[in-house]
């Protein structure tokens, strides 16, 4: 078995240097949460197995993982979670392998974006469409009103459907009436400030326990969707999630930096600037197979709010590895870079 604890104890003293004068002083930016990655998706059962290795046989390795219903997770402690919503406008679009419930069949066949990994042969699914997967965050949230702050990337897949501007409306339109008003929305951290990067580089991120009970979602998709998303909403005014966008641009605020060991020196930069990083404690199982946690170490000494994992506490191990990402409170830490993200921006 593998010590997992000894890699953080420099993390450890970093913190006790960092931290301001008590927890609730700390805004969302100074914390780190482990989340889950492509969070909708159980181990596959034999028969979407066999239809992997046949449709692709070397990626195979790579997606021998899953994770447990929504609401497990949810008990576990994660608080960030990844959603694959794929356009479907006019639905049935991904209906095929649910000919025999009758009540998926319904739900696959009305219009609405579906959740699923990679169509048609890995489709199972905690929960069928965005609505869905939504509205069960949201339920725990209302039993659960003070929870910490839930980060929610939407994932939107530009096919086999290119999504259009009605396509990202509905889904604003889904996050409203799902939600409410429990959501940071670009508009809320944005304020008086002419842009949104203005308002990260001054760190106007609520605190910690000002988020408490509250949502805040990441479009996580392409640059034409990320670009489509902002068309009329300059800043993102008006719209419900923020965006990975150009450093320089309006809308900058979140980052998505996949590989903290290559990048360690660009998330550093952009967390000390003010801005949100999200990275990957590991991908595509490479890292559980050989019992390697330098790339979560990367991720956590680089300052990275967002650390996203196939591997936390609790989390299913159907091959036996015996390999598990925890931060300091299993899915929850100060920052190490907590005194940079803070820092005084006047000069900048």
């Amino acid at each position: 078995m593998i010590d997992f604890r000894k890699p953080f104890m420099a993390a450890f003293a970093l913190l006790t240097l960092a931290q301001p004068a008590s927890a609730q002083d700390l805004k969302i930016n100074q914390i780190q949460i482990l989340g889950s990655h492509n969070s909708y998706r159980p181990y596959p059962d034999a028969p979407v197995i066999e239809a992997i290795r046949a449709a692709v046989p070397t990626q195979f390795p790579g997606l021998e993982y899953g994770h447990p219903p929504l609401e497990d997770q949810l008990a576990l402690g994660i608080r960030q979670f990844e959603f694959d919503p794929v356009s479907d406008r006019h639905g049935g679009l991904f209906a095929g392998p649910y000919a025999d419930d009758p009540r998926a069949l319904a739900i696959m066949s009305a219009p609405g974006a579906k959740v699923l990994h990679i169509p048609p042969f890995d489709y199972q699914t905690h929960c069928l469409t965005l609505e869905l997967c939504l509205a069960t965050v949201a339920d725990w949230s209302r039993a659960h009103p003070e929870h910490a702050l839930i980060v929610i990337l939407v994932n939107n897949r530009d096919a086999p459907e290119p999504y259009d501007a009605a396509g990202l409306d509905a889904i604003d339109a889904t996050i409203r009436a799902v939600f409410g008003d429990r959501v940071i929305t670009p508009d809320s951290v944005r304020g008086d400030y002419a842009t949104l990067r203005d308002a990260a580089l001054a760190r106007a991120w609520p605190t910690v326990d000002a988020a408490r009970g509250k949502v805040l979602l990441v479009h996580d998709t392409s640059p034409r969707l990320n670009a489509l998303y902002a068309e009329g909403h300059p800043a993102l005014r008006g719209r419900m999630m923020f965006g990975f966008y150009p450093e320089d641009a309006a809308e900058a605020a979140v980052f998505n930096i996949q590989d903290p060991v290559v990048e360690s020196d660009t998330i550093r930069r952009l967390v000390g600037l003010g801005f949100l990083v999200r990275s990957r404690a590991d991908a595509n199982t490479a890292e559980a197979r050989i019992g390697d946690l330098s790339r979560l170490e990367a991720a956590v000494q680089a300052g990275a709010q967002i650390i996203s994992t196939d591997y936390y506490p609790g989390a299913p191990d159907p091959l036996g590895l015996n390999f598990v990402v925890r931060l300091a409170d299993g899915f929850y830490q100060p920052n190490p870079r907590a005194a940079e993200a803070g820092a005084d921006p006047v000069g900048r």
